[in-house]
């Protein structure tokens, strides 16, 4: 089981920095360390064993990124509860909850549901990224989850002047010199404490203090035990609350349909990877510099048809390309999405610095942040657009220096 695990910060577009990993081995043995996000390919060719199966690789994010809910919904069957489910969740959260994406364990009637919650842009950025690096995730799980005790029981994980609470259904991140009080208010019969421990002064201010069970072992070679016991993989894992449902699903069994369909993805990719070549990209995902990604884009290209000779130049290699992707069928949203990444990169035009891509699936757009030379570039791009079969709105734009940032949203006509 490899496990990856990452602190958040509020720009987690621009800095997602240096992600944590716990390897356990189906021995129990436990291999840690870090590597930059941007680098995740170089734990790729090292143990390329790791990554065999989605089942066995996972990514945790802190309650930062993750809120847990209980929430009671009415209804008379399961269908009627899972469709009433985002407008009960709606209640209890500040975001608009197109901007969310909701996971839960199993729903029973008359129970409240358990919930996890997470922004939808962050999701799918973690998600381009693991990709990006040809990783597949079978799960992402908060931090909260793996620590979750049994009823009457807590777990405190400690980061620096803060703790981590964590009850049978509720965790909330506290101030050290408050935890006492709240565990007090508790009535808890035992108490398992990671990553630091409670001082002797602070365990006298319990009125009643329970079993204490301390954790000497690294938080993250604890943490990646409680994803799995039995060292297996996350379809052994009892319990799990996976935020990758819905739409996020992972499939462990491939068929050969979805065979065709990742092939069929991996040419449209490429296409656009080979096609971005003239303008300027910055970001997480296509860092690249254009003779790194050409070098790159030719031995993809070999590993996708072995059978074919490799293209000696860029334009060969596009050509090519178009001509695979006009020969296969085109099925899915992600394809859709590969597509309007296409139309929408090549409106821009060669003078333009692209910041970043999101894309929504639900709404079939593209949302695009880039550093143009002026505001009358805008209005070139919206009519080259319109040649393309897209539409760009600009959503906003600001003069920055000698240069204009703007965020664009490309759909189709």
């Amino acid at each position: 089981m490899l496990l990856f695990s990452h602190r958040s910060s509020a720009d987690f577009a621009s800095q997602a920095g240096r992600l944590q990993w716990c390897y356990l081995s189906e021995q129990g043995d436990v291999t840690s360390g870090e590597v930059e996000a941007e680098n995740l390919v170089s734990l790729v060719e090292q143990h390329p064993s790791w990554f065999e199966t989605p089942d066995r690789v996972a990514l945790m994010l802190t309650g930062e990124d993750i809120v847990h809910l209980n929430v009671s919904v009415p209804g008379r069957s399961i269908k009627s509860i899972r469709q009433a489910l985002p407008f009960a969740i709606e209640e209890f959260i500040t975001s608009d909850i197109d901007d969310v994406h909701i996971a839960h364990k199993a729903i029973r009637l008359n129970e409240p549901v358990h919930c996890a919650v997470i922004n939808r842009e962050r999701l799918e950025f973690w998600l381009g990224l693991f990709s990006y690096s040809s990783i597949t995730l079978g799960a992402v799980v908060s931090q909260a989850q793996l620590l979750r005790p049994e009823s009457g029981e807590a777990a405190l994980l400690f980061e620096g002047d803060q703790v981590l609470v964590v009850t049978e259904d509720q965790d909330a991140l506290v101030d050290r010199d408050t935890v006492p009080s709240i565990l007090d208010a508790l009535d808890l019969s035992s108490l398992t404490s990671v990553g630091g421990l409670l001082t002797d002064l602070e365990v006298s201010q319990l009125s009643a203090a329970p079993n204490l069970n301390n954790i000497e072992a690294p938080v993250g070679d604890y943490l990646v035990k409680r994803l799995s016991p039995t060292g297996g993989g996350l379809t052994s894992t009892p319990n799990l609350l996976n935020l990758l449902q819905g739409e996020f699903a992972v499939r462990f069994d491939e068929s050969s349909r979805d065979a065709l369909w990742r092939r069929t993805l991996g040419i449209a990719a490429l296409w656009f990877l080979a096609t971005i070549g003239g303008l300027s990209v910055q970001g997480i995902w296509l860092e690249n510099r254009t003779n790194q990604l050409d070098m790159k884009n030719f031995s993809t290209y070999q590993e996708l048809f072995p059978r074919d000779s490799v293209p000696v130049t860029a334009t060969q290699l596009q050509r090519r390309l178009a001509n695979k992707i006009s020969l296969t069928p085109i099925t899915d949203n992600n394809l859709s999405m590969v597509d309007l990444m296409l139309r929408t990169t090549n409106a821009l035009g060669s003078s333009s610095e692209l910041q970043s891509l999101r894309f929504r699936a639900k709404k079939m757009e593209l949302t695009a942040v880039v550093l143009i030379t002026d505001f009358e570039e805008l209005e070139a791009i919206k009519a080259r657009s319109q040649s393309m079969g897209i539409s760009v709105e600009v959503s906003d734009a600001i003069a920055e220096q000698n240069r204009v940032r703007a965020r664009l949203i490309g759909t189709y006509l």
